[in-house]
């Protein structure tokens, strides 16, 4: 729920004397024909003066719970011939009931209302306007829970509608036993006869997203769901495709499917094929839209890039033969993923060197090297380290620029283009909106302000951005678009053609940054140092590196909001048990019977990449010599290997040793381990004097045995004969 609608909602009891001045204002405005409360059409009160006003919804706290709703119909335009009508949903949210009373609208119906004021009108501030009471209706008491809808109308002459063209701020408020109990704001827009508003161009961005994913890429059974009929990213396309709206592309998605080759579900690569062929204006996001600015706060750097392959690519997955595991139908055409002339779901020749994530995600966007950071989180220095890295444009919200008014501006070497805040704000509450009264509310926002900007200069290009939220709502997405491009003083237009032109210099309103958020990105950030220095254990240390890149930039999307936090320590997480994937296997006390030998030492892999480590053995007494300190061991993937490091006693005795690996920098791998040596050298020559003993007395024996056995044989004979 937006803010505005949360905020618009709240209540607090007027104090005793604020409800009697109220009231007596009401008999002073409103005189003899004050209109009297009434549930269907409420009387029209008096030409209304801009010095009266009903209680705004700043003097209304949360203690009555009594949330309000104002939903202007006829799309909030107001003409001569036709009625202002509003209708306003009464929901009691509090745990008792609520006494009834009466809701009033008031309208300040004279002067038009600019985009500033329209800005903390909406935003719940004070504004510099006094609406007038033009009708009122009885509303019921509400038990917890239940709701309650009243529609007020007033014929424009009757509320007082005059001057030129342009929306016009209106507010309901509810009260009863001598208390406010809810208020909410909105605006209208008044077109006199015979006005034809002028036309400003409105341009839109929306961002092709997966938010939720920590992975380096989109796992294919995930894939299948999201370009499913219905699926997130089909649904998203569906409301925007034809319609005057930049889709900003996360190129983990393009990458995601690409990468799987013909192995990739038939949805996804349907769903690349029918982007490649919509006609709206495209740009890349960053990689699972990670925020851009995120690491300029926290450490002043750029975001990092995208390295390598991410991940080791399969020949047979690759294969464009539909015997080799594809789908049975046509085969796809082999070309470079990279190539924009190729076919989007195209997969590379299996013979070619693997394609590296840049020619998988590669794509021939309308519009090159933007950013899109959150709204509300610029600051001077943060864009200071984008244009020092080569980016050349960044969107930037409103509220974070100090001068100009037009979409694009310039910001020492980046160009900006300048986001209207409370437009989007509005226009994202359109697309959350849950019932259709809600819907009407913000509509009649972002009509209003439309109105205003082109009222003061239809030259200027108002720019909605919409939320990295998942989409909630495709057909209210659907409707809000079609609804702008209805409106008589709007149409549509491409961000590209709009954004052609140059821009003025303007100032930065440095945003203020969570200090918790900082914490969060630097402890992501050493994570990921700590892991490219225990990736050099890897004999190929880019499988380990690209890809905790990548978690990394999944780790800073935009896409977890709330979760933000909780997404961080995940992968910090992760990094600890990387770095304790590779360890030496604990045994038992070692006994050496001999002066020179090797002793065991097991090391365990639990890595997915074959490494390379050196064992070393420190004795902690001169009774053992090790005669080789660094022993190389190759170790497979998910395994475990016994290097065998040659060492010499020189004394019989229980030897401590502490056993260690290290990679090829000689840094630590993994943690030490002790053990204890019980070396008893002596006994391998007792041992073997035993044995020659041994050996020597049976071969005496049995030689004797055999001489007197023929001894005996021979007397035989002779006696015989």
């Amino acid at each position: 729920m937006s803010a505005e609608r949360e905020r618009g909602g709240s209540a607090a009891p007027a104090t005793p004397l604020r409800a009697l001045l109220s009231a007596l204002l009401l008999l002073l405005l409103a005189g003899p024909t004050a209109a009297a409360p009434a549930a269907a059409a409420p009387s029209a009160v008096p030409a209304p003066s801009t010095s009266a006003t009903l209680a705004t919804t700043s003097d209304v706290a949360s203690a009555s719970g009594l949330q309000l709703t104002v939903a202007p119909l006829g799309s909030g335009i107001v003409e001569p011939d036709s009625p202002l009508a509003v209708r306003v949903v009464a929901t009691n949210l509090s745990t008792a009931a609520t006494p009834a009373g009466t809701v009033t609208l008031a309208v300040a119906a004279v002067a038009p209302a600019d985009s500033a004021t329209l800005v903390s009108w909406f935003g719940e501030s004070d504004a510099d306007v006094r609406p007038v009471p033009v009708a009122t209706a009885a509303i019921a008491s509400l038990e917890p829970g239940s709701s309650t809808a009243v529609e007020l109308r007033v014929e424009p002459a009757a509320a007082g509608f005059a001057g030129a063209w342009g929306p016009r701020v209106i507010e309901v408020a509810a009260e009863g036993e001598g208390r406010v109990l809810g208020a909410a704001r909105s605006a209208v827009v008044w077109v006199p006869e015979g006005t034809t508003p002028p036309t400003a161009t409105v341009v839109a961005a929306v961002p092709l997203t997966a938010p939720g994913f920590e992975g380096a890429v989109i796992p294919a059974e995930d894939l299948a769901v999201l370009t499913a009929p219905g699926g997130l990213l089909v649904r998203t396309l569906d409301a925007v495709a034809g319609r005057a709206v930049a889709i900003g592309v996360d190129p983990r998605i393009i990458a995601s499917i690409r990468i799987l080759g013909t192995t990739a579900p038939e949805s996804a690569t349907a769903f690349l094929d029918r982007l490649a062929l919509v006609p709206n204006d495209t740009f890349a996001l960053a990689w699972a839209d990670a925020d851009p600015l995120a690491t300029a706060h926290a450490r002043g750097i750029p975001l990092p890039p995208v390295e390598g392959a991410g991940a080791a690519l399969d020949p047979s997955v690759l294969s464009t033969d539909p015997s080799g595991g594809g789908d049975g139908g046509d085969p796809s055409p082999s070309a470079a993923p990279g190539d924009p002339d190729a076919s989007p779901s195209a997969t590379p020749d299996p013979g070619d060197e693997p394609p590296t994530l840049a020619e998988l995600s590669a794509w021939p966007h309308d519009l090159t090297d933007i950013v899109w950071p959150q709204e509300g989180t610029a600051t001077a220095s943060a864009l200071g380290v984008l244009a020092a890295s080569g980016v050349r444009t960044a969107i930037v919200g409103s509220a974070n620029l100090d001068g100009g008014r037009g979409l694009v501006a310039r910001v020492g070497d980046l160009r900006i283009l300048r986001s209207d805040d409370a437009l989007s704000r509005a226009a994202r509450a359109a697309v959350a909106a849950t019932t259709e009264q809600e819907w009407q509310s913000a509509a009649a926002q972002v009509s209003a302000l439309i109105a205003a900007s082109s009222a003061a200069d239809a030259s200027v290009v108002p720019f909605i951005t919409l939320d990295r939220e998942r989409l909630g709502n495709s057909l209210r997405l659907l409707d809000l678009l079609g609804a702008i491009e209805a409106l008589p003083w709007a149409r549509g237009g491409g961000l590209a053609t709009a954004s052609a032109a140059s821009g003025p210099e303007v100032g930065v309103v440095d945003a203020t940054i969570s200090e918790e958020r900082l914490v969060d990105v630097g402890r992501m950030l050493d994570a990921e140092t700590l892991d490219r220095a225990f990736a050099e254990v890897a004999v190929q240390p880019s499988l380990i590196t690209d890809e905790r890149r990548l978690e990394l930039l999944a780790a800073l999307s935009l896409g977890w909001d709330e979760e933000a936090p909780a997404a961080a320590d995940r992968y910090v997480e992760a990094s600890a048990d990387l770095r304790s994937s590779v360890q030496i296997v604990e045994g038992s006390t070692i006994t050496l019977l001999s002066d020179r030998t090797s002793l065991p030492v097991t090391v365990q892999n639990a890595l997915d990449v074959a490494i390379r480590v050196f064992v070393r053995v420190d004795s902690s007494t001169g009774r053992l010599l090790v005669e080789d300190r660094r022993v190389e061991t190759i170790v497979e993937p998910q395994s475990q290997t016994r290097a065998l490091v040659p060492v010499q006693s020189l004394t019989n005795g229980e030897v401590p040793i502490t056993v260690s690996l290290s990679d090829a920098a000689d840094r630590t791998v993994g943690q030490p381990t002790s053990v204890l040596l019980n070396l008893q050298a002596g006994w391998e020559t007792a041992a073997i004097v035993v044995m020659a003993v041994l050996v020597g007395g049976l071969l005496a024996f049995g030689l004797s045995r055999d001489i007197r056995r023929r001894l005996r044989a021979r007397r035989g004979e002779e006696e015989a004969a």
